[in-house]
């Protein structure tokens, strides 16, 4: 199992990682001709994208992707650029650059910024309580409506994980549950405390 590279959004001029989201974000590359492949165990889904929000609401900036077929199209009249193989950033996936695609959704997102190394798992997406700062954008058809600040509660978290660390069991009789959670951006699994 590996740790996976998720999506991540633009936010106040910063880059955040999205670690939950309540809707999938309705963007789909088989409705550009593009079926999308793992070509690293870092990415399963074989893409991921960086959001913004602009005027109109959340955009599609950027998309990496690598291609089943090897076919990458040009998409709202970007081509792709070829990947540098001896850059990590891209991982052999191709970059489709400023797309500027609008994206209506509904629901919430939570992004975080400021990962806490120590709480690092290398399978899945990152808990949400491991990042120092924690906001929640709810968003009404690609419209920001309103953000809620989680830091505190991620802080809070984490102090009463620490506090209970040798209380823990030391074998998981449910390690399903864990691994299913691990490769979960839901809400319910990332961020149970929000409503």
């Amino acid at each position: 199992m590996t740790a996976q590279v998720g999506d991540r959004f633009i936010y106040k001029e910063d880059n955040y990682s999205i670690v939950a989201i309540s809707n999938p974000i309705q963007f789909n590359p088989l409705d550009y001709g593009i079926k999308p492949i793992a070509c690293c165990t870092a990415c399963w889904n074989g893409y991921w994208c960086e959001y913004y929000i602009s005027k109109k609401g959340i955009m599609l900036q950027n998309l990496y992707i690598n291609s089943e077929n090897d076919h990458y199209p040009k998409i709202n009249n970007v081509s792709p650029e070829r990947e540098n193989k001896k850059s990590f950033q891209y991982m052999g996936h191709h970059l489709y650059k400023n797309l500027n695609i609008f994206m209506e959704y509904t629901g919430k997102i939570l992004i975080g910024k400021g990962f806490i190394k120590k709480y690092y798992i290398h399978m899945g997406y990152q808990r949400a309580w491991a990042y120092e700062v924690l906001e929640e954008l709810i968003f009404d058809k690609g419209e920001l409506i309103k953000t809620v600040d989680h830091s505190e509660m991620a802080r809070k978290l984490r102090l009463q994980l620490e506090n209970k660390a040798e209380e823990a069991p030391k074998t998981s009789d449910n390690i399903q549950l864990f691994v299913e959670r691990s490769f979960s951006l839901e809400m319910k699994d990332k961020a149970w405390w929000i409503e």
